[in-house]
């Protein structure tokens, strides 16, 4: 298996772990983007990114807290990105 401190974050968000969270995510939100409520092309965007100082992320994308996590169409994913800056938190 390779370390995930060697994987890009696409390569995470490909991964079997992401998966499954994603799913539990959407399923959460009752298959519906939690802005528009479309059922179409859903995506689990992280509200918030948490930095290691040193390896300069957190942990993969699945660790964290389904608080931190919230179902989105794509458009919305998209149009979000484009307006509002994530916020990131060092530990």
């Amino acid at each position: 298996m390779t370390p995930i401190t060697t994987l890009t974050y696409n390569e995470l968000l490909r991964s079997d772990q992401w998966k499954r969270k994603r799913a539990g995510i959407i399923n959460r939100d009752k298959n519906r983007c939690c802005n528009c409520g479309s059922t179409k092309q859903l995506q689990v965007h992280h509200r918030q990114y948490h930095i290691h100082p040193v390896t300069g992320f957190k942990r993969a994308p699945w660790d964290y807290d389904n608080r931190f996590l919230i179902t989105l169409c794509e458009i919305c994913h998209s149009s979000g990105h484009r307006q509002y800056k994530v916020p990131i938190f060092k530990y």
